[in-house]
């Protein structure tokens, strides 16, 4: 056998010792896609469901305060309306026993506003 036969058959036998490296490590990255495949899709749903997870928790407390809220605001409109509604029977009180006293204090407010008024024109 000649040296430039032995030389084709070693290089033959190294081409396919080549091709046949590449096809597993074809082989490998392709089982390594499709676990990486897989492991993305888990890690998106995961993120998904925490994504959701916290927006709900924030729509709840959101929900809460507002409901807090609108007790609060509540709450304060009746202590307004009990403010107002005891302010009026103390004037009311009042204007009864002081009757004139009510009067001036009528008098001078016209007599104010009369002056504002006319001060404008």
């Amino acid at each position: 056998m000649s040296g430039a036969q032995r030389y084709s058959r070693t290089i033959s036998a190294e081409v396919g010792e080549i091709e046949r490296r590449l096809r597993a490590l074809e082989r490998n990255l392709e089982r390594a896609g499709g676990a990486a495949s897989a492991t993305v899709k888990a890690s998106a749903e995961s993120l998904g469901d925490t994504v959701a997870s916290t927006l709900f928790g924030w729509a709840d407390r959101f929900r809460q305060s507002a409901n807090v809220l609108g007790d609060q605001s509540t709450a304060f409109g009746k202590d307004a309306a009990k403010f107002g509604r005891n302010t009026l029977n103390e004037v009311s009180a009042r204007t009864e026993r002081y009757p004139f006293i009510a009067l001036g204090v009528a008098v001078a407010v016209g007599v104010l506003i009369g002056f504002a008024s006319r001060s404008r024109d």
